[in-house]
């Protein structure tokens, strides 16, 4: 056992030595200039910042009756202008008070927005997002690890006008929906 233990140790040895010998060497302003430009389509997100004010409902799967939500958030963009920080308190009526973070950027390659989210109640997610320039309308997607297991996430944000948004998203284990949201948030500041 040791000795195929060496031989492989040695092998990966090789292999990163011809790989790294295999790099194409460059001077730091050649390296410098193939960094990306900053997307135009990051300026879409500026109808995000601010500080909002948010009012809606729950509908989950097993609960009879909606709950409402209501929640505040502020979105800032980071000093680079490279993507947004959005920091949220939201409350859900019999449940208290949670607070969450979020980032948004924009992935040139994919031609998509990428975000993340984490909040106190133990959720973590990752998600992409499409705008629709005829509907002025986000498509949203993620995908969301919580105590409570793996969901999927879908919904749109339409903005009504520039310190309007109306929005809806649910929440599917598997196939089955286990909850619906749906809201305004009106800019406050």
């Amino acid at each position: 056992m040791p000795r195929r233990n060496a031989i492989g140790a040695v092998l990966v040895a090789c292999t990163c030595v011809i790989l790294t010998g295999c790099m194409p060497k460059m001077t730091i302003e050649e390296m410098k200039a193939k960094m990306p430009e900053r997307p135009a389509e990051l300026d879409r997100l500026d109808a995000f910042t601010g500080k909002w004010q948010s009012d809606g409902e729950a509908k989950f799967a097993m609960l009879e009756e909606a709950i409402k939500i209501s929640g505040t958030s502020e979105v800032e963009w980071d000093d680079s202008r490279w993507f947004v920080v959005s920091r949220e308190v939201f409350d859900m009526e019999h449940f208290g008070e949670s607070n969450g973070l979020a980032t948004w950027t924009y992935d040139i390659k994919g031609k998509k927005y990428r975000s993340t989210w984490v909040d106190s109640m133990g959720m973590t997610g990752i998600g992409t997002s499409t705008y629709d320039e005829k509907t002025d309308t986000w498509k949203m997607k993620a995908t969301s690890y919580s105590p409570w297991g793996k969901s999927t996430l879908k919904g749109w944000v339409k903005f009504t006008d520039a310190d309007t948004m109306e929005w809806w998203m649910a929440e599917y284990s598997g196939l089955i929906k286990t909850m619906e949201m749906n809201g305004t948030g009106k800019r406050v500041e």
